[in-house]
């Protein structure tokens, strides 16, 4: 696991700045505090940062072929490489380390770019072809592993991190006005954007080629949706435990102390029970919790910890939040406001005193309807049914009904089922709704967005499948696990030098979910059907009967008294950059409404906190943000 970065020009005559080069590495050290290294190829050069996993003594990079001719740097692990090895060697590479690096060097001349449909694992990695004088950049099928980059005026910049390319000093801005939007929607950016207009991520499943002074792109998987009607429940269970237990064979391959988080719930306790089963010791298991949340997610982590015998550690915390936002905004590069990133690093940092690689459940949900979206999607598509008349009866006697949470929860409810499917799905993502953002937002902003014409979650809608129930499972993952889920999870883990392994997202396991039909995955108000008619024999019985629970913190609590003082001192302070951009009025109005118990705003404070943070954060690398006007800032794309 590692940070890269580096910086490719057209002109070979020219010489890439390799002390930018090393800025930016430094800039990457938390992903690698193990190791680091750069290569001056005169036009082109390369940095890295390591965390030592696999052949500590050999996996230094860059690292190239026997002539020098391909150079790599890489973050991530290639899990079958032993398998690749040994077909490589049969063909006449040979091998100088025990390094998964070194087989992306050797299956590249052998397979060119797609030598990647070969790798089982998850990456990000920069080659350099020095006889084609060419730049590879490639992600993972799942978009577990980051890259950032920046191409303009024959010159190509990339990294591990947003931040990194921030202190490069080749990144300007301006802000992006489609992906605040986008954020204050869902909470996060969705690729190919960030936060600012010159900066792109390459997107999971595509690589980038840099060739002759031209930067292409192109997708080189995607996940297929074609349902098998001929799958029973029982050889669907069969096929999905035999992939999974391999899965999860591949990601215990290391040479550093190995764990896992344990949430208790379905899907982290499979990966937790399958460790175990495979381990001849006790593995290490990790949860958190705060002291008045998450009472439920302790105890069914100490149910699966006694039932699997795991060398468990539990740390109920009250962490400092004043201190802990400007650390994790840096980290994110961009506003980032899922606020579980918070409990994410926390126990990413108690796992990293013990253990250097973490196991997690993640994908499970997005693979097998596990959210709560489903549920609500079947319940509204059955209340849609009742006549419209009567419907909007119950819209009006809500709408005379006093203000709480629960009743903004209900009217919410009643208003989706006027909404089409999707656009009600749609609004269950969505943090600040259509009416909220239109008066959020300062008329240049406004502007600014209306005149970008981008909307990135209706073009993953157009491209997922025709079926209602498969077209939102294709929705979260392509758009919400990549950009939310994953994107926190390598962050705070990576923050703290620990690398996490998702063996739900094992490719194979996701090209074989898009092949079960829905009523394996949801029926009759049972989610991950499937999953749990596969590993029923493995784990406790009330680790399969309870429901789905978020893990985030208690955020509505925190921002009617731990952070109402922070929010008030930071958002409403005369030096407030947020008032460039946002209207301070519709943000009182959310804050007093929040704090006198009328609705949970928690989490829109929560995201107007972030980009707060984040625009002081850019605004010392950058001096992007004029706080005085924002029309300028817009005008200059």
């Amino acid at each position: 696991m590692c940070g890269i970065c580096g910086i490719a020009l057209a002109d070979a005559t020219r010489r890439a700045d390799l002390s930018v080069v090393e800025v930016m590495t430094a800039a990457l050290k938390h992903r690698g505090p193990d190791d680091s290294g750069t290569w001056d190829g005169g036009h082109v050069a390369l940095g890295m940062r390591r965390l030592s996993i696999q052949d500590l003594p050999g996996g230094h990079q860059p690292m190239s072929n026997e002539d020098g001719t391909i150079v790599v740097v890489f973050n991530g692990e290639i899990y079958n490489f032993q398998e690749l090895r040994a077909s490589l060697e049969a063909r006449g590479h040979t091998f100088r380390t025990r390094s998964d690096t070194e087989v992306i060097v050797h299956a590249y001349e052998e397979y060119g770019d797609d030598a990647v449909e070969r790798f089982n694992g998850m990456w990000a990695f920069a080659l350099y072809d020095r006889n084609r004088d060419r730049l590879l950049l490639s992600r993972d099928r799942l978009g577990i592993k980051p890259l950032f980059y920046r191409e303009h005026g024959g010159t190509l910049v990339f990294a591990s991190e947003l931040d990194a390319l921030l202190q490069s000093g080749l990144v300007r801005g301006p802000l992006n006005p489609a992906a605040v939007d986008a954020y204050f929607s869902f909470l996060y950016v969705p690729a190919p954007d960030t936060i600012l207009a010159d900066v792109h991520k390459l997107c999971p499943g595509e690589k980038l080629v840099f060739e002759r002074g031209q930067a292409t792109t192109q997708r080189y998987w995607r996940v297929e949706y074609a349902i098998d009607q001929a799958w029973t429940l029982a050889d669907a269970a069969d096929a999905y435990r035999e992939l999974i237990e391999d899965a999860v064979r591949l990601r215990r391959i290391s040479d550093v102390p190995l764990g896992a988080f344990l949430s208790g719930g379905m899907d982290s306790s499979t990966v937790v029970g399958m460790l175990s089963r495979q381990s001849g010791t006790p593995i290490k298991t990790f949860t958190i919790g705060f002291d008045d949340a998450h009472a439920d997610e302790l105890r069914f982590a100490r149910i699966a910890a006694g039932h699997f015998g795991t060398d468990h550690t539990e740390a109920v915390l009250t962490p400092d939040m004043v201190d802990l936002l400007p650390m994790i905004v840096s980290h994110f590069g961009e506003p980032f406001a899922d606020s579980s990133a918070v409990p994410t690093w926390l126990v990413s940092h108690v796992a990293r005193r013990d253990v250097t690689v973490a196991l997690s459940g993640d994908g499970g949900d997005e693979l097998f309807a596990g959210y709560t979206w489903a549920h609500r999607d079947r319940q509204v598509g059955t209340y849609r049914a009742v006549p419209a008349p009567l419907r909007h009866l119950v819209d009006l006697a809500l709408a005379l009904a006093p203000g709480s949470p629960g009743m903004a929860k209900l009217k919410r409810f009643s208003e989706d089922s006027f909404r089409a499917p999707r656009d009600s799905f749609r609004r269950r993502e969505t943090c600040f709704g259509e009416d909220m953002r239109a008066v959020l937002y300062r008329p240049a902003l406004a502007q600014a967005i209306a005149a970008s014409a981008v909307d990135r979650f209706e073009e993953h809608a157009a491209a997922g499948p025709g079926a209602h129930d498969d077209w939102m499972l294709h929705q979260d993952t392509s758009m919400y696990l990549p950009d939310d889920i994953l994107t926190k999870v390598d962050r705070m883990s990576m923050a703290n030098g620990l690398e996490t392994r998702v063996p739900l997202l094992d490719h194979r396991l996701v090209e074989f979910a898009a092949t079960v039909p829905f009523a394996f995955k949801l029926r009759g108000g049972v989610s991950k059907r499937l999953a749990k008619h596969a590993v029923r024999d493995l784990l406790p019985p009330e680790l399969l009967a309870q429901r789905k629970r978020g893990f985030a913190i208690p955020i509505h609590r925190w921002f009617r008294e731990d952070l109402r003082d922070h929010f008030q001192d930071l958002v409403f302070a005369a030096d407030a950059r947020s008032p460039a951009l946002l209207d301070s009025v519709r943000i009182r109005a959310l804050f007093d409404a929040h704090t006198a118990g009328r609705e949970h705003y928690g989490h829109h404070l929560w995201a107007i906190t972030i980009f707060e943070h984040w625009l002081r954060y850019i605004e010392r690398h950058t001096g992007v943000v004029n706080r005085v006007s924002c029309t300028d800032e817009f005008s200059r794309q």
